[in-house]
């Protein structure tokens, strides 16, 4: 499966439209043709995102139903559960809801179950306890339930009313719930259809604030929602990157709340960027779930003062550090385990798998080893009978498929063309690994890592102008990605440096020389040294008060 560099060219007759018509950089224009925005929103809408007019959230299919319904319960005080799931998108969906619902004076509160002994979704045996227990008489789901039916029948004997609020595509059968808010559910005349589980919470959120006026703080939660969108790595077009857009520019006003407090404690002043919320907030917003503690994530939103805020940051941080150091030690396992079974020949489909493996990490180690190799990814973590496992897959293979090709392998699987979660047999992991390498292999070129390169860039061109240039394209995302460019044949001026798994060192056309950064996972050879001649891909990323240059891929120069 080879990494591929693919120079995109788009008609120069649509270059100069575009260019003359809405007065912008001719290389604004290409990238903005390369990511086909035209055939989704209006130039304007993109470059000014938070102009975008969201849809009417009454729009989505029950909508109504579902305002009507949480309606009753706040007039006669039933008491009101949110239950939903434990990653990032999940704990912010959460959040939302929560929280519109006590602005409301609602009797509210919410219920995760544990991912390590109950599992995910929806669980006939809690929904018994949250009616007979807790007098719950309203269940709103978040980020899940689309397809818990058995456990939807059983809540009607339950005579507990459901609100199914989720974004995953539905089976062909309408859930058996009260009501459903799914933007993806069939039928649905609903405009946008990428949102996110914090997304379709907050559209519920701005239904509630059409019924009850100057009681709902929407500004408050899109901060939240924009969090929620950004690690869920849905779209960012058209109202996703309006939410986006949205919270960012609230953040920047936020100069008390806890959102705020985590950005001081990560060195983010003023309007913080996406990438900062990707790489800086979001894992530690996630990595108290993954370790088993999404409470903790959910109490940090809820803080009400600044001191509160901070002690939970403190101990997010913390997790997070324990995190870092659970991937670490499984990184060293992982490795040993790909030495021994795959030597130097790679297959098509990565299958690594190990005895009480943190369920927690799975997925980002999913990540880090397609990363290295480009090798769709599936990491394992099994006892006696059954494993569990993160899928992560390369652009332009739909995971999904092939899965779809061994379901009877599987005790269960789901999730997005590029991101999804299994359980099979112990047994079947040889069978697994055989059967997906097959089905991929058989696709060919679908299977290739390609690289898109917007633009040829001259090496003494970049600068600050260029940079604010394709700085218009913010925020940056899936759908939305950072420009990318390339240019051949400079020279490594300096000795590469290591520091972690970056690499430093300066490059240089013979006339400029500019320091650059290369993420390397520590395990791999470095097979470039001083004077080497090469060519590189790369994005101009916001560093400090100004750019870095940062490769994402580099090869010996032909020249």
């Amino acid at each position: 499966m080879a990494k591929e560099w693919q120079l995109m060219e788009p008609d120069p007759d649509q270059i100069t439209q575009l260019t003359e018509c809405h007065q912008i950089d001719p290389l604004l224009a290409k990238c903005l043709i390369n990511r086909k925005v035209l055939e989704h929103q209006t130039v304007e809408d993109f470059l000014e995102p938070c102009s975008y007019q969201p849809p009417d959230p009454f729009q989505i299919p029950d909508m109504a139903i579902a305002v009507t319904r949480i309606q009753r319960a706040l007039e006669q005080g039933e008491r009101i559960c949110i239950y939903g799931d434990y990653d990032a998108d999940g704990v912010t969906a959460i959040a939302i809801l929560t929280q519109a619902l006590e602005e409301l004076g609602g009797d509210v509160f919410y219920y995760i179950p544990d991912r390590f002994f109950e599992g995910v979704g929806l669980q006939c045996n809690r929904m018994r306890l949250l009616a007979e227990e807790e007098n719950v008489s309203l269940i709103i789901t978040v980020d899940t339930g689309a397809r818990a039916f058995e456990e939807l029948e059983y809540a009607r004997q339950l005579d507990l009313d459901v609100i199914i609020t989720d974004h995953h595509t539905p089976d062909t059968e309408r859930p058996p719930a009260l009501a459903v808010l799914n933007p993806k559910e069939r039928g649905s005349v609903y405009p946008f259809k990428e949102l996110c589980g914090a997304g379709v919470a907050f559209k519920l959120a701005q239904a509630l604030a059409k019924v009850y006026p100057n009681r709902v703080d929407l500004g408050r939660h899109v901060k939240i929602a924009a969090i929620g969108t950004i690690a869920d790595m849905v779209p960012l077009r058209e109202e996703n990157r309006w939410i986006v857009a949205s919270g960012l520019r609230e953040l920047a006003r936020d100069e008390q709340g806890p959102i705020r407090c985590l950005l001081r404690k990560l060195g983010v002043r003023g309007m913080p960027n996406a990438l900062d919320i990707s790489f800086k907030v979001a894992p530690r917003i996630n990595a108290p779930g993954r370790l088993g503690d999404p409470d903790t994530s959910i109490a940090f939103f809820k803080a009400g003062t600044p001191k509160e805020a901070h002690r939970i940051v403190e101990i997010m941080d913390g997790m997070n550090t324990v995190r870092q150091m659970l991937e670490r030690e499984l990184e060293q396992k992982i490795n040993r385990q790909l030495r021994h079974m795959y030597r130097n020949k790679i297959p098509s489909f990565i299958v690594v798998a190990g005895r009480h493996w943190h369920r927690g990490i799975l997925g980002i180690m999913a990540c880090k080893i397609l990363r290295r190799y480009g090798r769709p990814t599936c990491v394992l973590s099994f006892d006696h009978n059954e494993a569990h496992g993160s899928i992560r897959s390369i652009p332009g293979l739909n995971i999904l498929e092939p899965l779809d090709g061994i379901a009877s392998l599987l005790n269960s699987y789901g999730g997005h063309p590029e991101a999804a979660g299994v359980s099979l047999p112990v047994t079947n992991i040889p069978q697994f690994r055989e059967r997906m390498n097959e089905l991929i292999d058989s696709r060919n070129d679908a299977c290739k890592l390609v690289f898109f390169v917007d633009a040829v860039v001259e090496w003494q061109d970049l600068d600050r102008k260029l940079f604010s240039t394709i700085s218009k394209m913010e925020p940056f995302g899936i759908g939305n990605q950072m420009p990318t460019f390339m240019t051949g044949g400079l020279i490594l001026e300096s000795e590469p440096v290591r520091k972690g798994p970056w690499f430093h060192f300066e490059a240089s056309d013979g006339h400029v020389a500019r320091k650059c950064t290369f993420y390397h996972p520590n395990d791999l050879n470095f097979e470039f040294e001083r004077f080497d001649s090469v060519d590189l891909v790369y994005s101009l990323t916001p560093f400090r008060d100004d750019y870095q240059v940062q490769i994402i891929e580099m090869r010996p120069s032909e020249n």
